[in-house]
């Protein structure tokens, strides 16, 4: 049986199941940037100073104070989740789309097949798809999802936003037919450039925006929390506009 991915444009009763996508979504990040806060210089010195306070300025002895440890990097994990789900929740709800892409996994009712293990064909002329198929032989649930909004600084510039997709459905290509339709909505509408941002623990984002022309513009560090959680920013641009 064949199995679909629709790429439509989102509607207001897709609100929930984006907001819960886009939460996992931002989610599924965190243990990548609570790795990469471990190795940074500044992580093993605030580490060795709250150890020495507790020993020296507060009399702990030396084993608790080394037990403390574990407590000290619990605190950095639940200081780099929380800071991800308020950004989660920044992109839901204060940041205004001008346009705004869903995808949509057509699944048989009952469907128990790991999505990892299945081929989907991924369409995005809806109206043709909706003639063809019987819409209540399947399931449907939003599993990718991405928005574009006005640049921040530049007039002529957009800026994609909110790019995410379900983890048991990647490495699919859907992610890039994402990416794909925003640029095309770009270029009809008149917009030169898109530009985005990704963190350097979006490894696979990083991969998938190369295939899809897009180049590093610049480098940045964003605060977490202060110098001690930072993550080392990639600002990236497409040229959209027609050559013709």
């Amino acid at each position: 049986m064949t199995y679909y991915i629709v790429i439509r444009e989102k509607t207001d009763s897709d609100t929930p199941a984006l907001s819960e996508l886009v939460r996992n979504g931002y989610a599924s990040n965190v243990n990548n940037a609570w790795i990469n806060a471990l190795f940074h210089e500044i992580t093993f010195q605030f580490i060795i100073l709250i150890t020495a306070l507790l020993f020296i300025c507060f009399g702990v002895p030396l084993y608790y104070s080394i037990v403390s440890v574990p407590v000290v990097l619990t605190g950095i994990y639940f200081a780099i989740y929380s800071a991800f789900f308020m950004k989660a929740a920044q992109l839901l709800y204060e940041k205004r789309p001008l346009s705004c892409w869903v995808a949509e996994a057509y699944e048989p009712y009952f469907f128990a097949k790991d999505p990892k293990q299945c081929w989907y064909k991924i369409v995005d002329d809806v109206e043709e798809f909706r003639r063809e198929v019987k819409e209540e032989q399947f399931q449907r649930r939003i599993i990718g999802s991405v928005a574009v909004s006005q640049h921040f600084q530049k007039e002529e510039s957009s800026w994609l936003f909110r790019l995410v997709v379900d983890k048991k459905y990647r490495r699919k290509g859907i992610g890039l037919r994402l990416v794909n339709t925003a640029q095309s909505w770009c270029r009809t509408n008149q917009f030169n450039s898109i530009e985005l941002a990704i963190s350097e623990c979006q490894d696979g984002c990083r991969e998938l925006f190369n295939k899809a022309g897009f180049e590093v513009e610049q480098l940045y560090h964003k605060q977490l929390f202060g110098r001690l959680l930072t993550l080392q920013m990639f600002q990236l641009k497409c040229e959209v506009r027609s050559t013709f």
